[in-house]
């Protein structure tokens, strides 16, 4: 490849990664981008995240506080439909304290238990079975 090709390819992504960013920041949702840029989910979160990498600390801190006053105008716009127990209200508020704590980082991390079956250990399990069915055919 010229460096000509690596220079325009390295363009594009740098292109999509913006427009993908761009439409994150109006609003959109993942599925939403993926649908309007045509790539999978999966895609157009890492477009999105690629970007936010690529901008300064504090322009990702000027962001999340323009998130955050968003997202606090929204619940406070909806407080009073809580207040009166309204349970797709509720419903909504409690998605956008989530968001919040996501936005911020108040959630600890989630932690997930793996378990790793090796060639081994499939092994050890058929010997096992194999020696449980010549000690049953003995009997």
């Amino acid at each position: 490849m010229s460096d000509g090709s690596k220079d325009q390819r390295r363009y594009e992504v740098a292109k999509r990664r913006a427009q993908a960013l761009e439409l994150r920041i109006s609003g959109m949702s993942y599925r939403a981008i993926a649908d309007a840029m045509q790539c999978a989910d999966s895609t157009a979160y890492e477009l999105v995240q690629s970007a936010l990498r690529e901008i300064p600390a504090q322009n990702v801190e000027i962001l999340r506080t323009e998130h955050d006053a968003m997202i606090r105008m929204l619940f406070s716009k909806l407080m009073p439909r809580i207040d009166k127990g309204e349970p797709r209200a509720i419903e909504v508020g409690v998605k956008l304290l989530e968001r919040l704590a996501k936005l911020w980082g108040l959630d600890a991390p989630t932690r997930k238990v793996l378990e790793v079956i090796t060639e081994s250990v499939i092994d050890e399990a058929i010997a096992a079975l194999e020696a449980e069915l010549r000690a049953d055919d003995q009997d």
